[in-house]
């Protein structure tokens, strides 16, 4: 529950604000909100122990981060994405991946290389305890620093911001694996291959990696889908 308490002053409210956000969307990663599914204001203020202000800035955010949508008369949803949108989704972050290793290598960014270690460890572990917000939030922070090796401050922004669409398909997709195969192993075992292509050193391996790293395909239909 966010705290509302003295909420007057601007950075109480700012405060507020954020957490609203990162609850809102982990309410909707963990599938507590599914695609589609309604967002009310009372529902919500009740859950997150806050007034109707900052939960509004928070949808109006999520809004621009495409995880959410306003429909005339009928209030806010989580965002139902169609084939099309997904496979543009995926479309462009193969292109960027692909950009990001072609320019990191010869010389990846020793900082980046860290930060996918430690989302590695950190999806490892969440793995073991089952948590599913803590396996979508790792996934998210491992591919965030695989496009920062290049050392492209861009490129690393325009990803998160794809990123944020991203983890719409890859937390119920996410699900659907668990549900099949009664862990998060999988992901697990493709991630390390992955950080392991990139602690090689060879970029051509790396594009090898990505490649096989996961199906495109997304819950539109209702076999698991594996990201």
């Amino acid at each position: 529950m966010v705290d509302d308490a003295d909420s007057n002053g601007p950075l109480k409210h700012r405060s507020l604000v954020d957490l609203a956000i990162d609850e809102v969307q982990r309410l909707i990663f963990v599938g507590t909100y599914n695609p589609g599914d309604p967002l009310r204001e009372q529902e919500l203020t009740g859950k997150l122990g806050i007034s109707r202000a900052p939960l509004r800035e928070a949808l109006r955010v999520l809004e621009q981060r495409g995880i959410v949508e306003q429909i005339p008369r009928r209030g806010v949803r989580v965002v139902n994405l169609t084939a099309t949108d997904v496979n543009e989704i995926y479309n462009l972050r193969d292109a960027l991946d692909r950009f990001a290793v072609e320019s990191a290598f010869p010389d990846p960014d020793p900082a980046a290389l860290e930060k996918m270690q430690r989302a590695f460890e950190d999806m490892r572990r969440a793995s073991d305890g089952s948590d599913h917000a803590g396996v979508v939030r790792s996934n998210r922070q491992f591919h965030v620093a695989l496009v920062a090796l290049s050392g492209n401050n861009r490129l690393r922004m325009t990803y998160e911001s794809l990123m944020d669409q991203m983890q719409l398909c890859m937390s119920a997709n996410l699900r659907q694996e668990n549900a099949a195969v009664g862990d998060y192993q999988l992901g697990v075992t493709r991630h390390r291959v992955l950080l392991e292509s990139v602690e090689s050193g060879n970029p051509a391996t790396v594009l090898d990696a990505l490649a096989a790293h996961g199906s495109r395909n997304f819950l539109v239909e209702a076999e698991p889908r594996f990201l």
